[in-house]
C-alpha cells in the first residue's frame, strides 16, 4: 500500500513543518489562525492547502480501499484518524465556543506549548508509515 504510506509521510512532513512554524512564530501565529478560523471567506492560502490535503487524502483512500491486503496501521491512518479529525472540526472549527477558544490563545509560551504537543504527532505517522 504505497499511496497510504506516503500519506503518512506527507503528513508527518506537514505536522513537523507547522509545529516548527508555531514554535518559531510563538503568539504571531494568532494572526494566522484568525484569518484561518474567523474569517467570513477563508484566505486563499487556507482554500488551497485545505483542498491539497483532501486530493491527497482521497488518493491514498483509492490505494486503500484498492489493495487486497489492509494492515491495522493502515486501518488507523484512512479510517480511525480522519473520524477523530471530523470530530474535532465539529468541536472546533464549526461551533462558536470552540472557535473563540482556539482563537482567544495568547502568548508565546501557549503556542510553543501547542508546537510541542502537535510534534508529537510525528513519529506517529512515521510509526504508522513503517507498518503499513
Amino acid at each position: 500500500m504505497l499511496l497510504p504510506r506516503i500519506f503518512a509521510l506527507i503528513l508527518a512532513v506537514a505536522v513537523l513543518a507547522t509545529s516548527i512554524l508555531i514554535y518559531v512564530m510563538g503568539a504571531r501565529f494568532q494572526e494566522i489562525e484568525k484569518k484561518a478560523y474567523l474569517g467570513e471567506k477563508r484566505p486563499w492560502w487556507f482554500q488551497v492547502g485545505l483542498a491539497a490535503f483532501a486530493a491527497t487524502y482521497l488518493t491514498a483512500l483509492a490505494g486503500f480501499i484498492m489493495s487486497d491486503e489492509r494492515n491495522w496501521a493502515a486501518w488507523i491512518l484512512m479510517v480511525v484518524i480522519p473520524i477523530v479529525a471530523t470530530l474535532k472540526l465539529g468541536l472546533v472549527i464549526l461551533n462558536e465556543k470552540g472557535k473563540e477558544r482556539v482563537t482567544s490563545i495568547e502568548g508565546d509560551l501557549a503556542w510553543r506549548r501547542i508546537a510541542i504537543a502537535r510534534a508529537t504527532l510525528v513519529p506517529v505517522f512515521l510509526a504508522l508509515a513503517y507498518f503499513i
